[in-house]
């Protein structure tokens, strides 16, 4: 089969087209992201566009599906990660779907119609791929190697570099990812990729490794005690524990693949919480604060990780070394006497929980002042007085060191008096073995050897504890960050593309948006904000509110973008409310730019702050359209003066852009996410007259409709 032929035998193994959603649904099941999913294939008929398509599909899942891209050097890494995914390709004038539901760089695990699982080698998906863009660079370099001389497989390697050389410009944007939403709980999220298995692998490995080391000292104890030790006795032996290093590799490599996958779903999850928090609960948490949140959210990934692991393995050892007494010469007995260790245990592990915790508060309360007082520095240098800069600080020292010494007293008893209370009690319990009868040698050395046993499991343990004690202070911290989570709300199937269409569709004579006795309060306060508010905005409105300070215009503007919800009233825009559309279409469909204060130039490119609402990477439509809005208000001069032009990095760590020029970057990047209606609050307050005519000219020019929020 040549390179440039169509891959007929490749093209039984997709999905036609009409057969998509049946597809999606399929590739959900086998990977069980959701198997108890009914059928979808009537959701998204009559969509002709694939990407709404899948989107409507996946909604009905209840799952997420992304539209990846790559180049050209990149395809078979990609395919060989992308799974569960859905890749598009072309057979003459006719588009078909693989369906991939796992594989690696060798072979591609593909879903066909008949649901078997074929496996493909990537370099013919590859070439399917790339038929059309690849024929004539390979005429070309056929061509090429032809009057060059080249033949066998050196021609072949040549090609193939050429070939990369030549196509590695193309982008290939033809495969959906499919992944379980952020929402879904943490454990059935760990389930689906299998780390319940690696896990469970691990503590059966390490298991296996213990019962290893018991049984090669149990041979040569036998040995030693029965007074017949030989070169089999020895081997035996020695083969016991080699075999061991097998085992101790599984197992650290299992940790190190649960560590790695589980961290990344904790970041992963944590990160989307971070972006569904609530903004009328973030704008009272101060900076300090938000910044605590990162640092337990890192302790946290990192002390549960190694901490956790290291405790686990611990009790596994000392679960061993329970059974091993109870072998030994005390037998049950043995354990009774130990009881009075695991209340030791419990209540020194409680009381350093509880100091722990103490401590921790009074360490984030000066972590929180302290980074207040030094965003607020120069204010207090032009302000304050000297002699006030450190005031309250002894105070907040000396407590700090008194819970200091309270945590670190009780982690030395828990430290110092555990394992040799463990010894002690093991010793204790053998004492009735001497007083009663004559003990048996091999006895005493199994319970002598459990005593010792315990003893090691119990300093591992000691080791896993101090590292989950951290991740479980942190976690009450980070908890709260979930509790600020806002609760997702589920669009009813096709409500994204009904609300699409209704907007391509829409009459000059629906109301864009409307509002009908619209109330609102913020949490812990008396008096309501919007009291009976109601307002009708028809397509190409232009609106200007004015009113005091304090007056609820801001309050108003937040609730009609979404950002804040209504206590009570109706609010619907293009004829539907916010729980009948998807997640997100609100915010596409209306966008802002809030308050000074309350908008922020990111650490990154001029490029990126400004297109950070549309596509990313940007499509040349949208360049051409950010210059040309950046030239109408006026930043093209500054484009100029920066050594990278768009490409500069701005924000806090780059270039300092001054006031007015952040408020029209603002109000460049509301005009370029081509929503339908445009909220600017007070974004021409720090405007001098000329960039004032500019911008509004600008405004007037890009957006259909326009809310604009000042004071009188």
């Amino acid at each position: 089969m040549s390179a440039e032929s169509v891959d007929n035998s490749l093209r039984d193994l997709c999905w036609p087209i009409a057969q998509l959603d049946t597809a999606l649904h399929t590739l959900a099941r086998h990977c069980g992201l959701c198997p108890d999913a009914p059928s979808c294939s009537a959701i998204a008929q009559g969509v002709e566009n694939i990407d709404t398509r899948l989107q409507l599909g996946a909604e009905a899942l209840d799952l997420q599906i992304e539209k990846v891209g790559c180049s050209y050097g990149e395809l078979e890494q990609m395919l060989a990660r992308a799974a569960p995914a859905m890749i598009q390709l072309r057979f003459g004038e006719r588009a078909y779907f693989i369906v991939l539901c796992g594989g690696n760089r060798r072979r591609l695990h593909l879903l066909t119609p008949t649901l078997k699982v074929q496996k493909v080698c990537p370099r013919r998906v590859v070439i399917q791929l790339t038929r059309v863009q690849a024929a004539p660079q390979r005429q070309r370099i056929n061509h090429l190697l032809d009057s060059a001389g080249i033949g066998g497989r050196r021609r072949s390697r040549a090609a193939g570099a050429l070939l990369r050389e030549s196509l590695a410009g193309l982008h290939f944007e033809q495969c959906w990812m499919l992944r379980q939403p952020a929402h879904r709980p943490f454990w059935q999220q760990l389930r689906q990729c299998g780390q319940d298995r690696r896990f469970f692998a691990m503590l059966v490995f390490h298991a296996l490794q213990m019962v290893l080391f018991l049984a090669s000292w149990w041979v040569i104890g036998r040995a030693l005690l029965g007074g017949y030790i030989d070169t089999g006795w020895l081997v035996a032996w020695v083969l016991l524990l080699v075999s061991q290093i097998p085992l101790s590799l599984l197992t650290a490599q299992l940790q190190g693949l649960v560590s790695v996958k589980t961290g990344a779903l904790l970041k992963q999850r944590l990160l989307a919480s971070a972006l569904r928090i609530e903004t009328g609960r973030v704008r009272h948490m101060g900076s300090g604060q938000v910044l605590g949140r990162v640092y337990d959210a890192e302790s946290l990934e990192a002390s549960a990780l190694q901490g956790g692991f290291s405790l686990l393995l611990g009790l596994v050892e000392f679960a061993m070394a329970c059974i091993v007494l109870a072998l030994g010469a005390g037998g049950p007995l043995h354990l009774l006497v130990l009881l009075p260790f695991l209340l030791v245990a419990f209540l020194l592990g409680r009381a350093l929980y509880q100091r722990r915790c103490r401590w921790t508060a009074r360490r984030l309360a000066m972590t929180h002042r302290l980074i207040e007082k030094m965003l607020g520095h120069r204010t207090r240098l032009a302000q304050q007085r000297p002699a006030d800069w450190h005031r309250g600080e002894d105070r907040e020292l000396s407590d700090y060191l008194q819970s200091s010494a309270e945590m670190d007293g009780t982690m030395v008893h828990l430290a110092a008096l555990l394992p040799r209370i463990w010894l002690l009690l093991g010793v204790v319990g053998l004492v009735p073995v001497f007083i009663s009868s004559n003990p048996d040698s091999a006895q005493l050395a199994v319970a002598l050897g459990g005593v010792l046993l315990g003893y090691r499991a119990v300093l591992k343990c000691l080791h896993g504890f101090t590292g989950a004690l951290s991740a479980l202070v942190a976690w009450e911290k980070v908890r709260e960050l979930f509790a600020l989570e806002a609760p997702l709300k589920r669009a009813s199937p096709g409500a994204e593309h009904v609300a699409a269409s209704s907007t391509a569709c829409a009459a000059a004579t629906q109301p864009l948006c409307y509002l009908r006795d619209l109330n609102f309060s913020y949490p812990k306060k008396e008096k309501p904000v919007l009291t009976e508010c109601s307002l009708v905005i028809y397509p190409g409105d232009r609106l200007l509110l004015q009113g005091a300070s304090g007056s609820g215009k801001s309050t108003l503007a937040n609730v009609i973008t979404g950002l804040q919800k209504p206590d009570e009233g109706l609010l619907l825009l293009n004829g539907y409310d916010g729980a009948s559309l998807a997640p997100g279409q609100w915010q596409r469909l209306v966008a802002s730019a809030p308050q000074f204060h309350e908008n922020h130039v990111l650490g990154d490119s001029f490029l990126f702050n400004l297109l950070m609402g549309d596509e990313w990477p940007p499509r040349q439509q949208s360049l051409r359209k950010a210059y040309a809005i950046c030239d109408e208000l006026g930043l093209t001069p500054l484009l100029q003066k920066m050594p990278a032009g768009m490409l500069q990095t701005v924000g806090e760590m780059g270039w300092r852009l001054s006031h007015g020029e952040m408020s029209r970057l603002f109000i460049a990047r509301t005009l370029l996410q081509n929503a339908e209606m445009v909220v600017l609050d007070e974004s021409f307050a720090a405007l001098d007259p000329e960039n004032l005519r500019r911008a509004m000219a600008c405004v007037q020019k890009y957006a259909t409709t326009l809310i604009v929020i000042a004071h009188p």
